[in-house]
Order: C-alpha cells, then structure tokens, then sequence
C-alpha cells in the first residue's frame, strides 16, 4: 500500500493542482498535520474534476492514526478582554452661601434680645405674644430685673410679641415690641401706645434705631392722659396714653416729645424697623442711654410729624395691626 503522503500528492494530481500550489505538513515525519490548498488560476478555461468526479473508493485509510492528525482549525482572533469602568460618586459642590443669606429657608436661628436696666431701681418684666404664635424660649414669667444689671431673651423664627417694663407689673407699661422670621426679616420698636412708663431705647448693630430716652414724668402726665398712682421715686408709675384709640394721632402733649421715636398713636410708623439682618437686639432702659437716631431728628411739626424724620423702612400693616391691637389679640406669656 503506498504511503498517506503519496495517497494526498495523487489526490492534488487528480483535482488538477500543481505540486507548486499544495503543501504538504508533516510532523515527526509520519502524522499529517494538514494540507494547505491555494485556489489555483484557471489554465486556458480548462475544465477541472470536482470532487465529485473523484473515486474515492480507491482511496485506504485503514492505516492513519486519525488520533495525530490536526486539521488546523481557525485559529480564534485574540479578544479584548471587557473593561470595567469604575466610576467614581459624584462629587457635589454646595451653593455659594452669601453674607445675611437664609440657607434653604432654614430658621432654626433665634432672636436674642438683650434688656439693660440703666433706670436706678429694679423694674418689673412681663411678656406678651401674638395669639397662636410661638413663644418666648423657656416661656418666661413676669419677673423683675434689678438696677445695672443685663438679662437676655431668646426668642424662635415665627414669634411676634412684646415685652412691658415698667415700676410695676401694668398692661399701660412701656414696651418693647417686635417680630423675627428668620435672619433679614426682623422687625423693632418701642411702644408707648398703650401708656408711658421708662424710658427705653434699642440698637442693632452698636446703632441706636428705635426709642425715645426722655423722662416724661419730667413734664407731668395730665388730661387727657391718666396717671396711675405714685410710685417710690415721687413720680407716677404709669402715664396711660388717651391717642391710643387715634390711629394717625397726632399724639397727645405729654408724648409729643417722643413721637415718631417710639409708637405715640397707632400709626407713628416712623418708630419702627424692619428687614434686621442681625440676630441680637440691645435694649437700655434710662435716660441715660444713647438716643435714636428719630429723636435727635425731633425739630418738627408736631402736626405734621413725618416731615424732617429720618427714612426709615415701616413695619407691615398686618404686624403694625397685630401689635397694637391691645384689646383684641393680645396674649400674656
């Protein structure tokens, strides 16, 4: 029987091929790895055998060890391996926080004010707050305050409220009055609508914005003012005011002096302000105590009261209303 090698080159004959054109691989001299065919161009348009004119019968394969040969398989392109991306957390940048801004809309910040007592005696604390509102932190009781000495109060976003000081505990005591929504959006005045009875100014920032420190008693409280009775320094205790039910006044003789530094009828405006952006207000009550800015603006008309007084930025008609509603709406913490 003639050799596999020589059984393949008469299988390329037969087919038409050239030795040229076929390469026979053999391994270790036996074991046949392959056979490599290139398609031959054709020669004069002669016809070739196909396959399947071959006898194949002829053809013995009893003696190949089918177990060495490879028939050279396509040899798989490399592959990229996936990558994994990672990707890291997104890294957030806050909003710029610009100076007095309220961060949204956070209120949690308190109001503090801040009571000196420079009057020479110890003086009575009362507190009152709009009805349904919040109120003062540790809801304090009247209370007294001695001569010299400071005490502060705290008070949350939402309030709106007052504070009566006076010889004795009386609803017609000077008061100071405000409201606080939130850093920018705080509201101050000294109130002597409901009656006279030390003198009180406030600051905001080391400037002195509402409140009047004369002592009226100086003058004498008399009709149509009411005078209560006389306290220990000879003076009366308090000076109920007759224009609190005038709500553009004018105010009456015994407060004239004082208007539009403190609230002398409803609507003396010009004793409040308003969009504070600092969150600590300083009160002093005596006649020491630095006067505000409206009452060294006093040389004016007294009928008309807002001529040469400073410009100042008026509380809300809904506040203004709330604040001095006495009769209506008014609630003792």
């Amino acid at each position: 029987m003639r050799p596999l090698s020589s059984r393949i080159t008469w299988l390329v004959f037969s087919l038409g091929i050239t030795p040229a054109l076929a390469q026979v691989v053999e391994k270790n001299g036996d074991g046949i790895l392959g056979v490599a065919l290139e398609q031959p161009a054709p020669l004069h348009n002669k016809p070739r055998r196909g396959l399947e004119d071959l006898d194949w019968s002829a053809v013995d394969y009893s003696d190949v060890e089918w177990n060495t040969v490879k028939y050279g398989a396509p040899v798989p392109s490399p592959t990229t391996p996936p990558t994994t991306s990672i990707v890291a957390d997104p890294v957030v940048t806050p909003a710029p926080v610009r100076e007095n801004q309220v961060v949204n809309g956070d209120l949690n910040e308190d109001l503090t004010i801040a009571i000196t007592n420079n009057y020479g005696q110890s003086l009575s604390l009362a507190f009152d707050v709009n009805a349904g509102g919040p109120a003062f932190r540790g809801n304090p009781q009247p209370t007294a305050i001695a001569a010299a000495a400071t005490t502060n109060y705290a008070v949350p976003s939402g309030w709106a409220g007052r504070i009566n000081v006076g010889k004795i505990d009386h609803v017609d005591n000077s008061k100071i009055e405000g409201s606080f929504y939130g850093a920018g959006n705080g509201d101050i005045d000294i109130s002597y609508v409901d009656g006279y009875s030390v003198p009180i100014t406030c600051s905001v920032g080391g400037k002195v914005v509402t409140g009047c420190n004369m002592e009226l008693f100086d003058q004498g409280c008399n009709a149509p003012d009411t005078p209560s009775n006389m306290g220990e320094d000879g003076k009366p205790t308090v000076c109920s005011n007759s224009a609190r039910v005038l709500n553009d006044g004018p105010p009456s003789p015994f407060f004239a002096p004082c208007a539009g530094a403190a609230y002398t009828f409803p609507n003396d405006n010009l004793a409040n302000v308003g969009m504070i952006q600092e969150t600590l207000i300083s009160c002093c009550i005596g006649t020491s105590c630095e006067a505000s800015q409206q009452q060294k603006a006093q040389k004016r008309d007294i009928k008309s009261p807002r001529a040469n007084a400073p410009s100042l930025i008026p509380r809300s008609h809904k506040l203004e209303a709330r604040l001095h509603n006495r009769h209506g709406s008014k609630h003792r913490a």
